[in-house]
């Protein structure tokens, strides 16, 4: 009695072939690859057959695992020393991962030459897995010396994996732009394709990878590991610390093959301080929220423009109506009351929202809180029948009302401008020099509106930083007379740098300047 043991498809079928004593060789095995953005070559196998003085060596090709829909094609196609050939009688058999026997069609020929095919059906519940595909035919072929006939067996089974695709049809970033410094929401869904109907559904409990490529030199990066949901969905929040891509893969396993999806995302220049905070709520069971990034306002005689980012928070998308406040905690100048604002968001893809508010020096100086209302949709899962980066987040139906007026705040200043001029900025020292400069502040005027006037009695920290590695320090502190200006000796003896800094208040920004000095 034999002894069959199961082996790796590179040596399975030709070392079937061999236990009838003819020689035999196999190919090497090309598992399938990546499904996304296209299926691998198919996978082969061949061997060799002799029967007196008659050669055929048959090859069987059975397509990538994440092309199966519905039943499994093998291909058998031969060369042979003889003047032709026919099929006489074979197919193609397999047992399923469930231990269920699959019995293909006879083989029936091609339009090319010295070639059939078999077609297994799969049954309505197959699963992803390993398959023992075995085949068994008769060739006949015709020789100078009559016909012979040439089986083409194997006597243990070729050990198969079939992986259903998988698909990662939708991933974007909430939102697609933000503020430097920012944490956003980098989503996803994910789906796979039954090997026996070809539909597609959640691919529940699968690892996925999200990496970031920064913009640049720098290298690509493992940001998250994460696992999906039992809709298929993930999601993960990040700081990206500039531009770049997203990636999204889930490695390839025995259900499924691999796929990867990338997304640009774009971080904006910020030179005052980020401000953020979120806000969700709850309705009917489904939860909904969004997450604001902004930063603060320095104002000239100019109007400032600054925009409000809007990202949605897990799997929700905007509403199609939907504002962000901006609420001063004060009054001031023609706004003894305070001030308030509400501009209509603008939606910009999945997740995404901003609104461009306006300030201008008229406006009360302090602090703002930032609000919003959004009429957002919550997602109960993808629907995956068009397969599609649309449809994979198209159940978004769920209506919940998002509102908060305070979900975080932004502080509005008028600018200020500092000067410093040396007496002397090149001499042989020590020597004391004459450090002099002016304060001015965006300040309201009576009668309305806003000028860039001197700022008298206003503190000025004067501070000086020898040339290499030291960093600055506090020399003196000055205080500017009526007319907003500031004058005082220094002892300088090596060269650097001197600054003179106004610290500003919580309603004026502050402000600095530099002066450079040589001592030879």
């Amino acid at each position: 009695m034999k002894t069959k043991m199961r082996v790796p498809l590179s040596m399975a079928l030709g070392a079937a072939l061999m236990m009838t004593g003819v020689a035999a060789s196999s190919g090497a095995v090309t598992p399938d690859g990546a499904a996304s953005p296209g299926p691998s070559a198919g996978q082969t196998q061949s061997m060799t057959m002799r029967v007196a003085d008659v050669v055929v060596t048959a090859k069987i090709s059975l397509p990538p695992g994440s092309e199966v829909q519905g039943s499994i094609l093998g291909t058998l196609s031969i060369t042979h020393n003889g003047t032709s050939a026919a099929m006489r009688s074979g197919r193609m058999t397999m047992v399923d991962p469930d231990g269920r026997s699959l019995v293909g069609a006879q083989f029936a020929a091609t339009s090319a030459a010295n070639t059939w095919t078999s077609r297994v059906p799969l049954s309505a519940d197959a699963k992803s897995g390993i398959y023992q595909v075995s085949v068994a035919a008769e060739i006949a072929v015709t020789t100078s010396n009559g016909v012979v006939n040439v089986p083409i067996r194997t006597e243990n089974p070729a050990l198969v994996p079939f992986r259903a695709q998988r698909n990662i049809p939708a991933i974007w970033t909430s939102p697609s732009s933000a503020p430097a410094g920012s944490t956003i929401s980098v989503s996803g869904a994910a789906n796979m394709r039954s090997l026996a109907t070809g539909d597609y559904h959640p691919a529940t409990g699968q690892e996925v990878k999200v990496y970031f490529d920064p913009t640049g030199d720098a290298p690509e990066t493992l940001r998250a590991t994460l696992t999906t949901d039992s809709r298929g969905f993930f999601t993960t929040r990040q700081k990206p610390v500039g531009s770049g891509k997203w990636r999204a893969e889930m490695p390839m396993t025995d259900a499924g093959a691999k796929t990867v999806w990338t997304i640009t995302y774009s971080e904006r220049e910020r030179t005052t301080t980020l401000r953020q905070g979120q806000v969700s709520a709850t309705q009917n069971g489904h939860t909904a929220g969004d997450h604001l990034m902004t930063h603060d306002v320095v104002v000239g005689l100019a109007p400032v423009q600054r925009r409000v980012d809007v990202g949605s928070l897990g799997f929700t998308v905007g509403g199609k109506s939907g504002f962000v406040s901006a609420d001063s905690r004060r009054g001031e100048g023609s706004f003894p009351d305070g001030y308030r604002v509400e501009r209509e968001m603008t939606h910009a893809g999945v997740g995404t929202s901003a609104v461009n508010l306006v300030f201008n020096p008229t406006m009360p100086a302090g602090i703002y809180d930032i609000g919003i209302r959004d009429a957002m949709k919550a997602c109960s899962a993808p629907d995956w029948d068009a397969n599609d980066a649309a449809s994979g987040i198209s159940n978004c139906t769920h209506d919940v009302l998002v509102q908060d007026d305070t979900v975080t705040t932004i502080v509005v200043k008028r600018a200020s401008t500092t000067t410093i001029a040396a007496s002397d900025t090149s001499f042989t020292g020590p020597k004391t020099i004459t450090l002099s400069g002016e304060v001015r502040k965006v300040q309201l005027v009576s009668g309305g509106g806003a000028a860039d006037k001197p700022a008298p009695n206003t503190s000025v920290g004067l501070y000086f930083d020898p040339a290499g590695s030291a960093g600055a320090t506090l020399q003196k502190t000055v205080t500017t007379g009526a007319n907003g200006t500031y004058s005082t000796t220094a002892l300088t003896s090596t060269s650097g740098t001197w600054i003179a800094k106004y610290a500003g208040t919580t309603l004026q920004a502050s402000s600095q300047a530099t002066v450079a000095i040589t001592v030879n």
